[in-house]
């Protein structure tokens, strides 16, 4: 395990420890979290970048058409 120094001034430091306590974890588990958020927003990102790039856009916009369709239906 890598250790990441992080400086930030005493107020912010302070919002964190708030934060922490409020939320029953630790510092170190809310960027933890954090981290494991950003890394998975960016992953999910490349995989729809990827489909993107293989996809059929005729296709898209039909089955966005059955959907639409679909909750239409249901809020009826």
């Amino acid at each position: 395990m890598k250790t990441i120094p992080y400086r930030c001034d005493e107020s912010r430091h302070k919002a964190l420890l708030s934060v922490a306590r409020n939320s029953g974890t630790s510092v170190q588990r809310l960027f933890d979290n954090f981290v494991t958020h950003v890394l998975a927003e960016r992953q999910a990102e490349a995989r729809f970048v990827a489909r993107q790039q293989r996809g059929n856009p005729a296709r898209g916009r039909k089955l966005l058409a059955e959907i639409r369709q679909r909750l239409s239906q249901r809020s009826d």
